[in-house]
């Protein structure tokens, strides 16, 4: 009898091989205070540090997303990068922090670094060319145009990203090299640009011309788009202007 009381006690305790999974019933019962506190407390006990850490992040998006309290889901997420660098979710940690920062603190610049790092710990991760995408948008609005490139340059690499990289790095580069922002909006074509990407990636290419004193060249690319059935009303005044330009 003994022996069966200490194999319960040992069961219900936070060490047990089953107390993530009753403290995930408790956070889908309802109970997301009882089930932070619960894996808080699994993370603080003698057991594998594997078990210790998915106690931490579960606590974290908890924390985050049904207490809606994302400074303390932060210091939850930074506590188990600090004491289980090697832990796998770790990379996840990273990426939910960029998201914070971006969304919540309206941190452009944390947010990027985060996803950088989410995207240097495990660069095969199937989410990683989006968390380098997500960086150089976020650098790219914070001011950063040269990190913003370097991490677009990655993403550019991953073919879902790749429209949408190379559209950003166009819109970077519109100004201050034209020739390469030409080279970039042409490579967003050639990478399936569809739809509106592809309606963007044409006038980019035309504007791109237009910098550099290439009208006619300008002119046929928004003439195509036409042709295309893609063009707006402010990519036909665009075309109309450049028309009445070559009549002077």
């Amino acid at each position: 009898m003994a022996l069966v009381c200490a194999w319960l006690m040992f069961w219900m305790s936070p060490i047990s091989p089953g107390a993530l999974d009753r403290t995930a019933s408790r956070a889908a019962a309802g109970d997301a205070s009882g089930a932070v506190e619960a894996y808080l407390a699994q993370a603080e006990t003698y057991g594998r540090n594997t078990s210790k850490g998915e106690a931490l992040w579960r606590a974290a998006v908890i924390t985050h997303v049904t207490l809606n309290q994302p400074e303390s889901a932060v210091e939850l997420l930074e506590r188990l990068i600090v004491r289980y660098p090697n832990h796998p979710r770790v990379v996840e940690a990273h990426a939910r922090m960029g998201m914070i920062h971006r969304h919540h603190h309206g941190d452009p610049i944390r947010a990027g670094m985060r996803w950088v790092a989410a995207a240097s710990v495990d660069p095969g991760h199937e989410d990683a060319g989006r968390w380098m995408l997500d960086a150089g948008l976020a650098f790219a609005d914070a001011g950063d145009v040269e990190n913003a490139l370097a991490a677009l340059e990655v993403a550019a690499s991953r073919p879902q990203q790749a429209v949408a990289s190379w559209l950003a790095q166009g819109r970077l580069q519109l100004r201050s090299d034209p020739a390469q922002a030409y080279s970039n909006y042409d490579s967003a074509f050639r990478s399936g640009a569809e739809g509106e990407a592809r309606r963007l990636a044409h006038l980019g290419m035309a504007t791109a011309l237009e910098y550099l004193d290439r009208r006619e060249a300008a002119l046929a690319e928004l003439d195509e788009v036409v042709e295309d059935g893609e063009a707006d009303a402010a990519l036909k005044r665009r075309r109309n202007r450049l028309r009445a330009r070559r009549v002077q």
